[in-house]
């Protein structure tokens, strides 16, 4: 193999190992993260409080509390294996990362087109 194929390969994969990163908190399944969180949203509607709820299977339900009104979301999480989540909803679809913050884990929400959707603490 040419060292400069070598190179560009060696980046390949350490970029593709790279994607899945969860900050050092890796699970197994969706049914991990059950239960009740508290955060915030971000997006075209606004940077607002939220609270969801992740049920059996990774569905998950929750209400941004506008100024205006508040606004109910929805989606799924789905573990693509240990370590790596996606997320699709009703405002889009991206990644999940699971770190840890204060002793509690903390989901980040990043959409595939770039940004930060979410943040949510148990």
């Amino acid at each position: 193999m040419r060292p400069w194929l070598r190179r560009s390969a060696i980046g390949l994969v350490l970029t593709l190992s790279s994607a899945g990163c969860t900050g050092g908190v890796a699970i197994q399944g969706v049914d991990e993260l059950k239960g009740e969180w508290k955060g915030r949203r971000f997006g075209p509607v606004g940077n607002a409080p939220a609270a969801m709820i992740v049920g059996e299977g990774g569905a998950y339900k929750g209400v941004t509390f506008l100024d205006g009104g508040d606004r109910a979301f929805h989606g799924a999480l789905v573990v693509v294996r240990p370590g790596q989540i996606r997320y699709q909803g009703s405002d889009g679809m991206g990644t999940v990362r699971i770190s840890e913050d204060g002793g509690r884990r903390m989901l980040k929400f990043l959409r595939d087109e770039g940004g930060v959707d979410a943040v949510f603490r148990e």
